[in-house]
């Protein structure tokens, strides 16, 4: 016979192979849509926070459960919200001139009409209920256990097919739209577990986590979207950590091994990625400094907390009663994602949110092993499959390993790099917006290389409007994409989508290098370490190795920054000093405007 433990391994290897096929065909220009949506889809989290919060096991696990509600609520209203409006701006250049909504479009707002619905059923169903229970029969019958499984299955079809849908931007809000559904499936399929008998506390978690989640969805801005990720990140795993406490409180000596190490790395997982995920949404926001945080022996001190994380697990698994132990073991997970992540610069940050997301994924997959929930296993797999992959991506197109960004401190600027003073150790040529209007007069052909310099500047739609310009006089223009070039994977396409930007104009790295030799001016927007030559040519550099965009091979090259501080490696760019480069220096934004001035005149 079968055990439930084997079924579950089954799902959740079966699940990841099918993700890793689904995931892997998405394009880099969907690539932050996909974490978003995988995010909102592992707000799954909110079915068995449900049962927690309805079944009246204890005033502790209601509480618990309340607030995990609310938790993985905000997720998905403010998940499925945010990945709607990026999708929506992804328009290739015959569509880029429509504007309004058409007809058929969807509103993403409807989608706050879903925690509505819920709240009917759960009226309906209270109502429906209290008869039953007085005849005996409960909703915990064959058939509500039937519909709950049949809800389930019907959910993960549709989650699968959305996530297939992010193949290509023209299905790509389609396949949303399933997946939206197949979440409110899975949600009106819980209500008929048998365990729930309160909905008071279910309803006021739905309300508070929709109006929360609203308002990250709705309101923060595209430049704020690695943050809002990973605090994303953080809630969804407070909830499965919360989950898994109340789990122990209620079994405690009771539990058996494997109860119990499904518990352990529910929480251990959970706890790790919620406060890693702070640290870094902090460091994203700049309310940490974004360069790595190091003291002596910080390594061996974290695999010694790690260590003593595995050793109060293990004795968990054979003495499950030892609370005191459980404790311990939840407050060093928790210290342990703080200390994870501050020694980790600002220019590693797409590789840890990515790892962050596969992190909230395994925590998720863990809950569904503690409840027994198949479809939680299942989502837990995808998005772990999902972070995984994209971690494994931002690693390649850095050439570095993720032991190296996990451990190596990489972007601590030393003290002589960032002196002001050694700016002027070499020569660079600068230039005003009236002399690069006269470089333009003479171009065919420009290529914009927008990086994170842009996204701080929000000078995006500045690009845009300059990129209009120059077609109209018949230059041809491109915009060239790294990888990494961002906070998250995928992020510069986000922004230039926001700003009107056709997407069959932006080329992956691999795709534009080969253009940038005939290119007469490659436009360099707040680009640094992506473009530095030295990963190319100087062995010495810790750049050495990670493929760049070949700016340098352009006719003439023009860079936009405020000054010649070094990028997050903490070293100078070669490139600044090259005979054909060109620095405009100042606000980006500020820079565009004058420049307008310039060729309005």
């Amino acid at each position: 016979m079968t055990s439930e433990l084997e079924i579950g391994l089954y799902i959740f290897m079966l699940a990841g192979f099918l993700g890793y096929h689904v995931i892997s065909r998405v394009p880099p220009l969907l690539h932050t849509p996909l974490m978003s949506a995988t995010n909102a889809i592992s707000g799954i989290s909110l079915i068995g926070s449900l049962v927690v919060a309805g079944a009246n096991y204890s005033r502790l696990s209601t509480l618990l459960g309340f607030i995990a509600v609310t938790c993985s609520t905000t997720n998905v209203v403010g998940g499925f919200l945010i990945t709607d409006r990026m999708l929506k701006m992804f328009k290739r250049s015959r569509d880029a001139g429509i504007q309004g909504r058409r007809p058929w479009q969807f509103d993403p707002r409807v989608l706050l009409g879903f925690p509505v619905l819920i709240v009917v059923f759960l009226v309906l169903f209270y109502w429906l209920r209290q008869p039953a229970m007085e005849r005996g029969t409960g909703a915990g019958g064959a058939l509500s256990q039937a519909a709950l499984s049949y809800f389930y299955i019907l959910s993960a079809l549709l989650f699968i097919l959305g996530l297939k849908g992010l193949s290509s931007p023209k299905w790509a809000r389609k396949g949303m739209f399933l997946a939206e559904f197949g979440m409110l499936m899975a949600i009106v399929g819980t209500l008929f577990h048998s365990e729930i008998v309160n909905y008071r506390w279910i309803a006021t978690g739905l309300f508070l986590g929709s109006a929360v989640g609203a308002v990250m969805g709705l309101r923060i801005p595209m430049t704020a979207v690695p943050q809002r990720t990973a605090l994303s990140h953080s809630l969804g795993a407070l909830a499965a950590t919360l989950v898994g406490i109340s789990e122990y409180v209620r079994h405690g000596a009771a539990l058996g091994n494997v109860k119990m190490t499904t518990i352990g790395l529910e929480v251990v997982i959970g706890g790790l990625t919620f406060t890693g995920s702070l640290m870094a949404a902090g460091k994203l926001q700049e309310l940490l400094r974004g360069t790595p945080i190091t003291y002596r022996g910080q390594n061996q001190s974290n695999f010694i907390l790690l260590a003593a994380i595995v050793a109060s697990l293990a004795y968990l698994i054979f003495i499950p009663s030892a609370a005191w132990i459980f404790c311990v073991m939840v407050s060093l997970a928790l210290l342990f994602g703080f200390l994870m992540v501050i020694p980790i610069g600002a220019a590693d940050m797409p590789v840890v949110i990515a790892l962050l997301n596969s992190y909230g994924g395994l925590a998720d997959a863990s809950m569904g092993f503690v409840l027994n929930n198949k479809i939680q296993i299942i989502t837990g797999s995808l998005d772990g499959t999902s972070g995984f992959l994209l971690s494994l991506l931002m690693c390649r197109a850095m050439n570095r390993s993720a032991t190296n960004v996990l451990f190596g401190a990489f972007g601590k600027i030393d003290a002589e790099a960032a002196d002001p003073a050694a700016e002027g150790k070499e020569t660079v040529r600068t230039i005003v917006p009236d002399e690069l209007v006269a470089l333009f007069e003479s171009a065919r052909s420009v290529i914009v290389v927008p990086g994170y310099g842009m996204a701080v500047a929000q000078a995006q739609h500045g690009v845009s409007e300059l990129a209009k310009i120059l077609m109209k006089h018949g230059i041809d223009v491109k915009y060239a994409i790294h990888p990494v070039a961002g906070r998250m994977p995928g992020h510069m396409n986000v922004l230039l989508a926001e700003a009107n930007v056709p997407y069959d104009q932006l080329y992956e790295m691999e795709q534009i290098n080969p253009y940038f030799a005939e290119a007469d001016i490659a436009l360099v927007i707040g680009a640094n370490d992506v473009t530095n030559p030295a990963a190319k040519n100087n062995k010495t550099s810790p750049l050495y190795g990670m493929p760049i965009l070949e700016v340098e091979r352009a006719k003439s090259i023009v860079v936009l920054k405020r000054s010649l501080r070094p990028g997050f490696a903490g070293v100078d760019n070669e490139l600044y000093y090259s005979p054909k480069c060109m620095m405009l220096f100042g606000d980006a934004k500020e820079s565009l405007g004058q420049l307008f001035a310039a060729l309005k005149s």
